[in-house]
């Protein structure tokens, strides 16, 4: 499992083979230390250093974010990558066509498979004939360049498509650094939960997270957990927040504020979309190959599946939403 530290000036200790959370001397959660796979610090959270030292003999990542969801370091084990995995990383970046055809693939048709189911609530028709364009156009794409040129322009169609159904929440388009709705919040907010959980998968796989096949390298975020991210997007975060708006869930005035010349997530609706994320995550959904595995290990199915290709021992198939 994924460990959150959400709870402010809280501590994570190690006592005895369980971590336990703790706040002004009081235990607020504890669990048997070798369950965690990985740990996410969200903002003023402090581990101690038996705590740290534990967790990286065992090969468990530890990532750092802020409060607004902005990833901005880890603690990763000394243990370093299979030097054979390295090089079949550096050579796939020679030819990342077909790797980033397939990432796009999964996203496009993730993206056109929700739209459908919101259709009932919007007419979402052009943006959809727009998105099957873009789909049709992948395995014509000459380049990495291409690809983008048809990414860029199914995104537009695809957030106006969310427009429509989430207009009376504030939400014009997407917009980032800083958001401007509580929207747009709560879908940054989801998507650095979600890049927490790819860069788990990939490290547990043995994966270098910033060889990029899709994404340029020295961006805000390591490339390949973009690259990979893109099939899990509209899945595990559009999909959520949408629904939690749609349900009342969510709430622009009750779980979002104004700060620093931008909306972001208050404390409770950090938490109320951390949970509903957690819970589908937890969801099983049907791959493409006909298995089904709850979302945290497609996730990490997808990274293994990934080294597979890498490696040249198998086709890589990405994955996106069934009806």
């Amino acid at each position: 499992m994924t460990l959150h530290l959400t709870e402010q000036s809280s501590t994570l200790r190690l006592r005895q083979g369980r971590l336990q959370v703790e706040l002004d001397g009081q235990t607020l959660a504890e669990l048997p230390a070798r369950k965690v796979r990985g740990v996410v610090v969200w903002g003023n959270v402090r581990l101690t250093t038996p705590a740290l030292a534990f967790l990286l003999r065992q090969g468990v990542p530890v990532l750092y974010a802020t409060l607004e969801g902005q990833l901005y370091g880890q603690a990763i084990s000394s243990q370093g990558l299979a030097p054979e995995v390295l090089r079949a990383q550096l050579q796939a970046q020679q030819n990342p066509l077909p790797f980033a055809q397939g990432f796009l693939l999964g996203k496009l048709r993730s993206g056109l498979m929700l739209l459908e189911r919101l259709s009932r609530q919007a007419p979402t028709a052009p943006q959809q004939a727009e998105i099957r364009s873009a789909l049709a156009a992948l395995p014509q794409a000459s380049g990495l360049e291409a690809l983008r040129g048809l990414e860029g322009g199914a995104a537009r169609a695809y957030f106006a498509g969310l427009q429509a159904v989430l207009s009376p929440y504030g939400f014009s388009g997407r917009n980032r650094r800083p958001p401007t709705d509580a929207v747009n919040a709560a879908l940054s907010y989801g998507y650095m939960v979600l890049l927490g959980r790819v860069l788990l998968a990939l490290q547990l796989a043995g994966l270098h997270p910033e060889l990029g096949l899709l994404h340029a390298e020295g961006r805000r975020a390591p490339a390949l957990a973009l690259d990979l991210m893109e099939e899990f997007r509209v899945p595990v975060v559009d999909a959520v927040v949408t629904a939690a708006f749609l349900r009342g869930e969510l709430d622009p005035q009750k779980h979002a504020e104004p700060r620093d010349g931008g909306v972001y997530l208050n404390d409770t609706g950090r938490k109320v979309l951390l949970k509903l994320l957690e819970e589908r995550l937890n969801q099983e959904a049907q791959h493409p190959k006909g298995f089904r595995k709850p979302y945290q290990e497609l996730i990490e199915t997808q990274a293994a599946r990934l080294k597979a290709a890498i490696l040249g021992r198998k086709p890589y198939t990405p994955f996106y939403l069934w009806r």
